[in-house]
């Protein structure tokens, strides 16, 4: 078991602090932007798994020379009435300790979903309480504002919402490029592929890692949905259109664009970098041994 310990504390040491930081400042994510999206998400799932693993791991160690097998002799103290089950004080409170990291997690990320949903669900009523249609067949919302603006509201009855100041100054190329990248978050489901790194970075506000997670995914579901959005159209359109309204913020709930890393998007659209096949699949394939790293760890007794 001391193997299966020091394997996932070493793991999870690696993707929260140095990983994080090391692919936050990689330079061919936007060439491959998707790829990356999907190496985040892996890496962030990884690391709860082997942070988790290896606190449990420990906590169990005493009851089996590895984990399965000390997890099945726990719950079976526990079925015969033992609230030990076998475990001394020390142990107790270091599975004590896995088991409020990983409730923690689901916790937080479980009230950010709450929260998301319940203010993107009062925008919603309240956008279509002051919006009109922009054009018949359109899923666009227009609001009386001077400011130019456009986002999304995801969800069942998504909205995309776009401002009479947008209209008033964006052409007509313009404003399609431009409501085409929040039909992209929308279609691409962002709004979840965001949710989890928020979550994590409010639950662990004292690791940078996450932090850095958390920004870096942002800025690449807006280059995923730049990508997206020019298919069929021409990329500086959108860099126009994005260089005029794309430094409002969205409101609560909503997923737009922001004043973070516009000007390297604009400069990624008006010179795109060249793809890279094999950026690309090392990303899947890094993505690949992430997940598998820990999951062999937590469950082949081999690791033992």
């Amino acid at each position: 078991m001391a193997v299966t310990v020091i394997a996932l504390a070493g793991l999870a040491v690696l993707l929260l602090g140095p990983a994080p930081w090391a692919l936050g400042r990689a330079r061919w994510v936007t060439r491959e932007p998707r790829a990356a999206l999907v190496l985040w998400q892996a890496l962030g799932l990884a690391a709860g798994l082997a942070a988790v693993g290896a606190a449990l791991a420990l906590g169990v160690a005493p009851l089996g020379s590895d984990l399965p097998s000390a997890l099945l002799a726990w719950g079976r103290g526990l079925a015969g009435g033992d609230p030990s089950a076998g475990l001394n004080l020390a142990h107790a409170l270091l599975l004590g300790a896995a088991l409020a990291l990983l409730g923690w997690l689901l916790a937080v990320t479980g009230m950010s979903a709450w929260r998301t949903w319940r203010s993107r669900s009062r925008h919603r009523d309240l956008v279509d309480l002051v919006s009109t249609p922009w054009r018949a067949g359109s899923s666009a919302r227009v609001i009386e504002h001077p400011a130019a603006a456009a986002y999304c509201l995801p969800g069942h009855h998504a909205r995309v919402v776009v401002t009479t100041g947008a209209l008033g100054l964006l052409d007509d190329d313009e404003l399609d490029a431009l409501l085409a990248h929040e039909q992209a978050h929308l279609a691409e489901r962002h709004d979840l592929v965001i949710l989890p790194f928020t979550a994590w970075a409010s639950a662990l506000p004292w690791l940078r890692g996450p932090r850095r997670a958390r920004e870096a995914v942002q800025g690449l579901v807006e280059m995923v949905a730049d990508d997206r959005a020019c298919v069929g159209r021409h990329r500086h359109v959108l860099a126009a259109a994005l260089a005029r309204v794309g430094s409002a913020a969205p409101p609560a709930g909503a997923v737009g664009s922001t004043e973070h890393a516009l000007l390297a998007r604009v400069r990624r659209l008006l010179d795109p970098p060249g793809r890279s096949g094999p950026a690309r699949s090392a990303a899947y394939l890094g993505a690949l041994a992430l997940l598998t790293l820990p999951t062999v760890a937590l469950l082949v007794p081999a690791w033992s």
